[in-house]
């Protein structure tokens, strides 16, 4: 089963939990997961954006942008703060590394140090790559999967992030996701490791109409893996404003409509 759910970001004036329910509201049921970041690395879930999931019995998929001088004590003590909370996470360390460091193997050396306070306490620890950087030649200093892989025995799961920029038009369509995604499908399944996608969207200004043919085929995507017997571990809407782009939700009922069609089949709920 891919459980289905989103990131969320309040508006101005808006709290945290006003922004949860309400995209909770706006697509009829409560999200069994979320993602969540922290632009550092606290020492507590009361000190992080965590602190929002404690009590709300869904799983979380949380980064944290650490780097090689983290304190291993205050990973050490964010581990254990998520332990003592109960909560159910998926630990992603610094994602998007293409886009953060100039030598993956700085990256694989951060990772590989940052990874065990975690992997210790029981909470899975895993990569998000842009899958533009996934698709890169290997012979690319930014391939992803060449030169920012930290080795299969450290790694819990991969995710992906991925948007349609600049493809769809009022004429034009994107790239399906079942054809956009093969290569970090083979990775994975080369190496028996659960695959999420850990973002997607699309901005209000795109065409409604390809826009939501684009979000019906992530579901497509999805049920293809299902249908493997290999199910993606989450899909996660970017339903937040990264300027120039507004991926919420609300932008368009097509939008809404999509994401419902996703849980109804991807996940069961109703």
């Amino acid at each position: 089963m891919t459980l289905v759910g989103a990131a969320v970001v309040p508006s101005a004036g808006q709290s945290w939990a006003s922004a949860i329910t309400g995209f909770e509201a706006a697509t009829g049921r409560p999200m069994p997961v979320r993602r969540t970041y922290d632009s550092t690395t606290p020492s507590s879930v009361a000190a992080s954006q965590l602190n929002h999931e404690v009590g709300q019995g869904r799983r979380t998929v949380h980064s944290i942008k650490c780097t090689a001088s983290t304190s291993l004590s205050t990973l050490e003590s964010l581990a254990a703060s998520i332990v003592d909370a109960c909560l159910d996470v998926d630990l992603i360390l610094h994602h998007e590394p293409v886009d953060n460091y100039t030598d993956g193997a700085d990256y694989v050396a951060m990772y590989r140090r940052n990874c065990v306070p975690f992997r210790e306490a029981g909470i899975p620890v895993g990569v998000c790559y842009t899958n533009w950087s996934v698709n890169l030649a290997y012979a690319d200093a930014d391939s992803a999967l060449a030169h920012f892989w930290p080795g299969e025995d450290v790694v819990d799961f991969v995710s992906i992030d991925e948007y349609p920029f600049n493809e769809i038009t009022s004429t034009k369509d994107a790239v399906p996701m079942e054809l956009r995604c093969r290569r970090i499908e083979q990775w994975c399944d080369a190496r028996g490791i659960d695959l999420g996608l850990a973002e997607y969207g699309v901005d209000g200004s795109w065409d409604a109409k390809r826009a939501d043919a684009w979000l019906r085929s992530v579901t497509r995507w999805a049920q293809l893996r299902a249908s493997l017997g290999k199910p993606l571990r989450w899909m996660t809407y970017f339903s937040c404003i990264a300027s120039p782009y507004d991926w919420r939700i609300t932008n368009k009922p097509e939008y809404v409509d999509s994401y419902v069609d996703s849980y109804r089949i991807l996940d069961g709920s109703t």
